[in-house]
């Protein structure tokens, strides 16, 4: 486990992941800089590869940083009409505006009779 953390963290949080082992890097001042913190994995730790599967905000920020090359989603026959339901993208309200980021469908797959899996990498 690699906790991500900008440089407002707080001193007691950064020596309560350290009591607990927990390695840690930074990646910006005040919000998070997705091309630095790739970098910082990939130099730190040889990590190549990176599934990001968070919430709708931090999928939105390695998107919009130009950090995704693909986009794998999986469509099941389930609705849900909440207004609290989760998003896969969410521009934050401390984000910087990004414009729509237009994807090309690269493979669709039917998993089953009711399933497909699409894939999708930026154009």
């Amino acid at each position: 486990m690699i906790e991500v953390l900008t440089e407002q963290a707080l001193p007691e949080y950064l020596a309560y992941l350290k009591k607990l082992g927990i390695s840690y890097v930074f990646a910006g001042v005040d919000r998070l800089d997705c091309t630095l913190l790739l970098k910082k994995l990939y130099s730190l730790f040889g990590i190549e590869k990176l599934m990001v599967a968070g919430g709708g905000v931090m999928n939105w920020s390695f998107l919009a940083q130009g950090c995704i090359d693909e986009l794998s989603l999986v469509i099941a026959p389930v609705a849900d009409g909440s207004t609290t339901a989760v998003s896969i993208f969410e521009q934050s309200e401390f984000s910087p505006y990004s414009s729509p980021i237009p994807l090309c469908l690269k493979q669709m797959k039917l998993l089953d009779e009711n399933v497909l899996w699409l894939r999708y990498q930026k154009e």
